[in-house]
């Protein structure tokens, strides 16, 4: 009775157990948007009794916890990163001295499009490029940067949910319980058409340099399956 009592205790109030709720957050992938709802949701407040939100950096693997993950199309989300960057270090100047070395960068290249045909050089990558792809925030953090390590320890009666960013306001009603009113840090009606073209080269060399992204998507379906369609989309 008291070793029973004990693990209802531990399931009902200690983090880590099934009433915690763990929430990552990855960059550009509608995060700031779901985070919102997440507090609106009257479903969640039930359900768990500890949210905890994970971003720009790895997630804990936590026994009994559950997790809530939103992911996106690795090319689409480092369109965005770029551009949102861009936007805030460049445009605006209001992060340009955040990260040492961005802003020159972002300026060297102007778009993700330069940037993605740089990546590789007869078919070798270029060891410095990829670099300065990784010191651009959003860009380095990506879905295999917060995905990889989880997975590996992850079971699928552990997740919760998991959302992706283009059918972001079904998701958050099916399983948040509430209507997504918010649209946090969108940018894409502010950014000029050539900003957001790719050439054949740049996807290309995006869906090479991306690929580890492509796999963590896979593993994750094979945990928790999103459906061929949502699968099609986020890894086409």
């Amino acid at each position: 009775m008291v070793l029973r009592r004990a693990l209802e205790l531990w399931e009902k109030y200690l983090p880590g157990s099934r009433r915690t709720l763990i929430y990552v957050h990855i960059g550009k992938c509608g995060g700031a948007s779901l985070n919102a709802a997440i507090e609106k949701s009257g479903r969640l407040k039930n359900e768990f009794r500890y949210i905890n939100r994970i971003h720009v950096r790895k997630p804990p693997y936590l026994i009994g916890a559950r997790y809530l993950i939103v992911i996106r199309n690795p090319i689409s989300r480092a369109l965005s990163a770029f551009n949102w960057r861009y936007r805030l270090v460049i445009e605006e100047g209001s992060q340009v001295t955040r990260f040492p070395g961005e802003s020159e960068i972002l300026m060297k290249y102007g778009t993700l499009n330069n940037l993605a045909e740089s990546l590789f050089q007869n078919g070798d990558l270029d060891e410095m490029v990829a670099e300065e792809f990784r010191s651009i925030h959003h860009l380095n953090e990506d879905v295999s940067f917060c995905l990889s390590d989880l997975i590996e320890e992850l079971e699928s009666d552990q997740v919760f949910a998991v959302l992706t960013q283009e059918n972001l306001d079904d998701d958050i009603e099916k399983y948040l319980g509430v209507k997504n009113s918010n649209r946090f840090h969108s940018n894409r009606e502010k950014t000029k058409p050539e900003r957001l073209f790719l050439s054949d080269l740049a996807k290309s060399n995006l869906s090479n340099f991306l690929e580890s992204n492509y796999e963590v998507i896979r593993r994750l379906n094979e945990i928790s399956p999103i459906g061929a369609a949502r699968l099609e989309h986020l890894i086409g």
